[in-house]
C-alpha cells in the first residue's frame, strides 16, 4: 500500500513549472507528462533527450520494481520510481509494451570489477535534480554523479561530471534492455589506444522478438578521456581485465578513468546497418567534442517544429499541456535514413532513400486516426515521405504494413488502416509517392489471404468477411474486426475514387456498409455472430474479449464515415444521441484512468471520436461539453497528463485538434468544429496560415457563431481546402480566419447543419 500511495501522491499532486529557460513553445515544454500514471492510465512517453523523429531517444531508464505498473516501462522510465537503472539510446514513446532500452551507458563509483551487475551500479535520484527540456535531460545521481545527455538524429552525447576524489567508472551493459530478457546477444570491440568501443546489441522485446534474430543495433562510440583500466564480463571467461573483445548475451564492460576532475564525454553513434555505418553517423552528426554545441543544434531542431502554431491565452497549464502535446507529437514515426541515405528496408536489405527520407516505427491503429491528419497538415514534405514509406515497405516487404518496427513486420494490433493514412493524405493533395502502386497492394490484402509463413498476416479471415460480409465467430477474430475491415474498405474506396478507378470503389463502398451486418437489434450492440447468422453469447460491458482493446459500448461508435446508416440502426438520430449520452455520462462517472473503462473512456483508440458524433447528429452543443470535459479532465499538466497510452502521438493529437477547435474524420477531408480552448492560435501551414479565433474563451465553451474568412459558418464541418489555402485579405501571408464566438450556455448554433458529403466524388 506505500507504494501504491507514493504513486498517487506522485501522479495526482505534482505539478511543474517550464523546465526550460527562455522564451517561445520550448519553455513551455513539460517533458514529464505521460510518464506517471498508474495501470492503463500510464502515457508510457520518455524524457529522453532526442530530435524530431530522430532514432536516438537517448534517456534514463527505472528499475522495474516488485509491484510494476501496467504499461509503466514501455517508454523505460516511470515517473513514480526513484531508482535508475542507466541511459540507453533506443526508446518507443507512448507504446504499452516494453521493447528497445538498447545500448545502456551508466556512470558508476567504485572499481570496475565490482560494478558488473545493475544491482550494483544502478543508483537512486529525486525528481528535484531532474532538469529536462526537448533535447536535453539532466539528473544529479545518488552516487553524485551528474549526467547531461543530448542527441542528434542518429547519436547520442553524453556529459558525466563525477564527484571529487572518487574513482570514475563507466559501464556499457548489453545484457539488458528494458526488460533484462530482452537482449539476445551483443558484441563489445574495445580500441583502448583510440579510446572507442563498438559492436552490436540484438533486441529481442515485445515487438523485436518476433523478427527471426531479433533487431541489430550496431553502435560506434567515442570515449573523451583515456581509461586506466578495462575489462569485460562474459560468460565465456567471466570478469577479464584488458579484455578488448566478447560476443555472447551478457556482455558487459567496463571503463576506469581513476579519480578524475573534469567531465568524461561520450559520444555513441548507432546504425541498424553496420558499425561502420554507426561510425559514420556520429562522425557526421557529432564531429567535435562540444556538449553545448551539439545541445543548442539540438534545441534548435526542436524550434521550428513547436513554432509551427502560436497559441494565445490560456492558464500556465493549459499552455503547457498544448505544447507537449505537440513537443510528443515529433517523436514518431523514426526517421531511419542514416548518413549519406542508406535504410534498411523491411526485406532485410540496404537501400538508397533518394526520393526522400524513410520511416519506421509506425503504430498505425492508433496514429491513422489523428497523429497522421496532424503531420498532414503540419508536416506536408514529411508526410508525403511516410506514405512513400508505406509504398516501399510494400514493395520490399511484399504487403503494406500495420504496425512496422525498424525493419521488420510486428504484426501489432488489428485492421489495415495503412489504407486510412494514405487515403486521408492522397485526399487532401499529398500526391508525391506511388500512390496508384501502393493502391494496388492495399487491395491485395483486402481480398486474399497473404501467404502462409509470410512475416505479415494481412486481413485474417478475410475470405470468410467476403463471404458473408462479416466476420463469423467460426474465423476466430474479433467481432470488431468486422467494422474495422469496413472501415478500412471506405478508404481503399476513397483512394479509388480519387485515382480513377470507378468500379473497385463502388465495390469497396459496398463493403463499407458491411459493418451493418454484425448490429443486433435486439441487444442494440455489434455483436458477435456465427457463420448461420445466429448471434453468439457476449456481455456488452467486458472489455478485450469480444472487442479489440475495448467493450462492446465503445465500438459503438467506430464507423462514423456513415451517419445516416449509423442513425437508422439505432432508431434515428434522436435516440441514437439519448444513446451516446448515457455512454458519455456513464464514463465520466469513472474518474480513475488505471482501469479500462467499460463506457466513455478517452484513454484509447476505439472510442476517443466519440463526443464528436454529436456533431453529426444534430446536437453540436454537446460536442462542445464533452470535448471541453476532456480537455479539463484528462489531460492535466502533471506526469499523469495523458489519459492512457499516447501510442506515438495519438492521444496528443487528439489533445491539439480538440483544444484548436477542429477534429479530422480520417479517410476524409473533413473536420467538425468545437469550440477552441484559446483565444487565438496560428497554425502556419505550407500555402499560408490558419488563424483561430475565439472570443470569450478559454472560459466559454458553446459556439454562438462561426465566420471562415469573414462569412458566417451555419455548419458543422469545415474541408481540408477551406483552410490550408488563405483566403482573408490584408495579411502578410496567405491566411484563412476561423473566427468563434462563444457563449457560457448552449445555443441553437450547427443544429441544422447540412450533413457533409464524406464519399468524394
Amino acid at each position: 500500500m506505500t507504494r501504491i500511495k507514493s504513486v498517487l501522491v506522485f501522479t495526482l499532486c505534482f505539478a511543474l513549472l517550464p523546465l526550460l529557460s527562455g522564451t517561445g513553445p520550448g519553455s513551455e515544454v513539460n517533458v514529464w507528462i505521460g510518464t506517471g500514471g498508474t495501470g492503463f492510465g500510464v502515457g508510457s512517453t520518455t524524457p529522453a533527450a532526442a530530435a524530431p523523429f530522430g532514432l536516438v531517444r537517448l534517456g534514463p531508464d527505472t528499475r522495474m520494481g516488485k509491484i510494476e505498473s501496467f504499461f509503466g516501462y514501455g517508454g523505460g522510465y516511470w515517473y513514480p520510481e526513484k531508482i535508475l537503472r542507466g541511459f540507453s539510446h533506443t526508446h518507443l514513446s507512448g507504446i504499452g509494451v516494453s521493447d528497445y532500452g538498447n545500448l545502456r551507458f551508466m556512470p558508476a563509483v567504485g572499481r570496475g570489477k565490482d560494478r558488473l551487475d545493475e544491482r550494483k551500479y544502478r543508483t537512486g535520484f529525486r525528481h528535484q535534480d531532474e532538469t529536462a527540456h526537448p533535447g536535453y535531460y539532466s539528473v544529479l545521481l545518488g552516487n553524485g554523479i551528474k549526467a547531461e545527455l543530448t542527441a542528434t538524429l542518429d547519436s547520442g552525447f553524453h556529459r558525466y561530471t563525477y564527484p571529487q576524489g572518487q574513482n570514475a567508472l563507466l559501464i556499457l551493459d548489453l545484457s539488458r534492455a528494458l526488460l533484462d530478457n530482452q537482449s539476445c546477444g551483443g558484441e563489445i570491440k574495445i580500441d583502448p589506444a583510440a579510446k572507442t568501443v563498438s559492436g552490436l546489441q540484438i533486441a529481442c522485446g515485445s515487438f523485436t522478438k518476433r523478427n527471426p534474430g531479433g533487431i541489430k543495433f550496431y553502435y560506434f562510440a567515442r570515449i573523451s578521456e583515456p581509461f586506466e583500466s578495462y575489462g569485460i564480463r562474459s560468460s565465456e571467461f567471466g570478469i577479464r581485465e584488458k579484455a578488448t573483445e566478447a560476443k555472447d548475451k551478457k556482455t558487459i564492460a567496463y571503463f576506469d578513468f581513476g579519480p578524475i576532475n573534469r567531465p568524461v564525454l561520450l559520444k555513441v553513434g548507432i546504425s541498424l546497418i553496420s558499425v561502420e555505418q554507426a561510425r559514420k553517423n556520429l562522425d557526421a552528426q557529432i564531429p567535435e567534442w562540444d556538449f553545448n554545441k551539439t545541445l543548442a543544434d539540438a534545441e534548435k531542431a526542436w524550434k521550428e517544429p513547436l513554432s509551427k502554431i502560436e497559441i494565445t491565452g490560456g492558464s500556465r497549464d493549459q499552455r503547457a499541456a498544448f505544447y507537449s502535446a505537440l513537443y510528443h507529437s515529433y517523436f514518431q514515426p523514426t526517421n531511419l535514413t542514416e548518413q549519406g541515405g542508406a535504410y534498411l528496408g523491411l526485406d532485410g536489405k540496404t537501400h538508397q532513400a533518394d526520393w526522400g527520407i524513410y520511416y519506421s516505427d509506425f503504430s498505425i491503429w492508433d496514429t491513422y486516426r489523428t497523429l497522421h491528419p496532424l503531420l498532414v497538415l503540419l508536416e506536408p514534405k514529411a508526410s508525403t515521405d511516410m506514405m512513400e514509406t508505406l509504398a516501399k515497405m510494400a514493395e520490399q516487404g511484399g504487403f503494406l504494413p500495420r504496425w512496422p518496427t525498424a525493419n521488420m513486420y510486428t504484426n501489432c494490433m488489428t485492421g489495415t488502416f495503412g489504407d486510412c493514412v494514405l487515403a486521408d493524405g492522397y485526399l487532401k493533395g499529398l500526391t508525391g509517392f506511388e500512390a496508384a502502386k501502393v493502391y494496388e497492394n492495399m487491395v491485395k490484402i483486402a481480398n486474399e489471404p497473404t501467404p502462409k509463413g509470410h512475416p505479415y498476416t494481412g486481413r485474417p479471415g478475410i475470405l470468410d468477411y467476403k463471404k458473408y460480409g462479416y466476420l463469423p465467430k467460426e474465423s476466430k477474430q474479433m467481432a470488431s474486426s468486422t467494422l474495422e475491415y469496413a472501415y478500412c474498405d471506405f478508404c481503399i474506396a476513397q483512394m479509388a475514387t480519387k485515382l480513377g478507378r470507378p468500379q473497385a470503389a463502388q465495390e469497396f463502398f459496398k463493403r463499407s456498409k458491411y459493418y451493418k451486418n454484425q448490429w443486433d437489434p435486439a441487444s442494440g450492440f455489434f455483436r458477435p455472430r456465427k457463420a448461420d447468422g445466429k448471434f453468439a453469447a457476449f456481455s456488452p460491458t467486458v472489455w478485450g474479449v469480444d472487442y479489440t482493446e475495448g467493450t462492446a459500448w465503445q465500438w459503438l461508435w467506430t464507423n462514423w464515415y456513415d451517419p445516416q446508416g449509423m442513425a437508422d440502426l439505432f432508431g434515428g438520430r434522436e435516440k441514437m444521441v439519448a444513446r451516446l449520452e448515457k455512454f458519455m455520462e456513464l464514463g465520466a462517472l469513472t474518474k480513475s484512468n488505471a482501469l479500462p473503462n467499460t463506457y466513455f473512456w478517452p484513454g484509447n483508440e476505439p472510442d476517443m471520436q466519440a463526443p464528436y458524433l454529436f456533431n453529426q447528429l444534430g446536437r453540436p452543443d454537446l460536442t462542445q461539453k464533452w470535448v471541453r470535459w476532456v480537455i479539463d479532465e484528462k489531460f492535466p499538466n502533471t506526469p499523469a497528463g495523458i489519459p492512457g497510452n499516447d501510442d506515438c502521438g495519438t492521444m496528443s493529437a487528439f489533445l491539439i485538434f480538440s483544444e484548436l477547435g477542429f477534429y479530422p474524420i480520417a479517410g476524409t477531408d473533413l473536420y467538425y468544429l468545437t469550440a477552441p480552448l484559446f483565444p487565438e492560435a496560428t497554425m502556419h501551414l505550407e500555402k499560408g496560415d490558419l488563424k483561430i479565433q475565439a472570443r470569450g474563451a478559454p472560459e466559454k465553451i458553446y459556439i454562438k457563431s462561426v465566420k471562415l474568412n469573414g462569412k458566417n459558418l451555419d455548419r458543422v464541418w469545415i474541408r481540408h481546402k477551406e483552410i490550408t489555402g488563405g483566403g482573408a485579405t490584408g495579411m502578410s501571408r496567405p491566411t484563412a480566419v476561423l473566427e468563434f464566438e462563444l457563449s457560457e450556455k448552449p445555443t441553437d448554433w450547427g443544429k441544422n447543419s447540412p450533413e457533409p458529403e464524406f464519399r468524394i466524388r
